[in-house]
């Protein structure tokens, strides 16, 4: 029997960081329940994928011993229902990152589409896959629904890791963007409370050095937006791809820190 049944485990492990961030960083439109519900039902998915798996393990190793019909058959069995857990795993993975893409708010309009179509189509062709193991019923025929899909597994391995890149660079904007509405709040009430000239002169300094902060996380996510361009729509996006727009956005990310630091001390 075919030995790869093992889902891109990086991206199930990149998961639960990035339904963290999903959630610390935005106030989704959608109501909070419903991304959890997702959430709940790809780690129940996951857990029994992999009793799944651990089970056809064994079956093909006591096939392996015994080399009789009885071992094959059920090899056979533990073999289909290991594929139907992946592609249950499969759906509920897509169908979170589809939610979380849906409850972006500093993603250009154009590219949350984009994704979203690319999570369907997925879905789509994870559904016919499911189908088609569904009927299957013999060694045959199931080592063919696996070989497929080891061919669809990079394309699948790609939308899931752009996916996580969109969420990524649209979270840091959304707080960016947030970020730059307060600062201008605070600035108008330091103005409007009338301080003495030595006050306000520090609080100047304050607010100028929180403005090129700004700018500083700007510049970073502006980079990591071209690298997500250069790559989308031209070539599979790999978790190298990923790891990289994940670096460029770090200064960001602690620049955010930062400022958010900056913006509590200026409010003082």
């Amino acid at each position: 029997m075919k030995k790869r049944y093992i889902i891109f485990l990086i991206i199930l492990f990149y998961s639960a960081g990035f339904l963290r961030i999903t959630q610390a960083q935005t106030e989704p439109p959608i109501a909070p329940p419903q991304l959890e519900i997702s959430k709940q039902q790809y780690i129940q998915s996951l857990d029994v994928y992999r009793e799944k798996e651990q089970k056809f393990l064994i079956s093909r190793e006591q096939y392996n011993q015994l080399q009789t019909l009885a071992s094959l058959e059920e090899v056979v069995r533990t073999s289909k229902d290991v594929q139907l857990a992946r592609m249950d795993t499969l759906t509920a993975y897509f169908n979170t990152l589809l939610l979380s893409i849906q409850n972006l708010k500093g993603a250009e309009i154009t590219k949350k589409a984009n994704q979203g179509q690319l999570l369907q189509t997925a879905l789509v062709e994870i559904e016919r896959q499911r189908n088609t193991i569904l009927t299957s019923n013999d060694r045959v025929t199931l080592d063919k629904t696996s070989a497929n899909y080891d061919d669809k597994q990079g394309a699948f391995s790609s939308i899931a890791y752009s996916s996580l890149a969109l969420i990524k660079i649209s979270n840091i904007q959304s707080a960016t963007d947030q970020l730059g509405v307060l600062t201008g709040e605070v600035y108008t009430s330091i103005q409007e409370s009338s301080p003495s000239a030595t006050i306000f002169a520090e609080k100047q300094r304050g607010y100028d050095e929180l403005a090129r902060t700004i700018e500083t996380i700007k510049m970073s996510t502006k980079k990591a937006t071209q690298q997500y361009d250069n790559i989308s729509g031209r070539d599979l996006f790999t978790q190298g791809a990923y790891a990289q727009i994940v670096e460029t956005l770090g200064t960001g990310y602690a620049k955010l820190k930062q400022g958010e630091s900056f913006i509590q001390e200026l409010a003082q």
